[in-house]
């Protein structure tokens, strides 16, 4: 069964920092595009592209996990400021179960090596 993420709009999803410049693959319409992951969490992430690339929408990611690949369906939402329009935040739109499962895990184990954005 496919996981469809729904924010909480009173609660943010727990955020870590992605170390070592995680290089992470999006298939945009058939082109494949690299990134930089810098933010994730279970409800979406934030990725630095090399080059301005314009309006995005939907697009299909692949991330190499420690606990394994992870593919996603994810809607890219607004440049967070002008100044850096490579810099683009997107949401998870569809995950499968097993991707499901390896994103939690893998969240969990950066928050436990030190990683959480915020931590408690």
């Amino acid at each position: 069964m496919a996981h469809f993420p729904q924010p909480h709009n009173r609660v943010r999803a727990p955020r870590v920092r992605v170390p070592n410049n995680e290089s992470v693959k999006f298939n945009l319409g058939g082109r494949q595009v690299n990134a930089t992951l810098s933010r994730l969490s279970m409800t979406g992430g934030l990725v630095q592209f090399n080059s301005q690339i314009g309006d995005l929408g939907l697009a299909e990611v692949a991330l190499t996990t420690s606990t394994g690949q992870v593919k996603a369906l994810v809607e890219f939402l607004k440049p967070q400021a002008k100044e850096t329009p490579q810099l683009r935040p997107f949401r998870f739109v569809a995950l499968d179960d097993p991707d499901y499962q390896r994103l939690a895990a893998t969240l969990q184990l950066m928050t436990k090596q030190g990683f959480a954005e915020n931590p408690r």
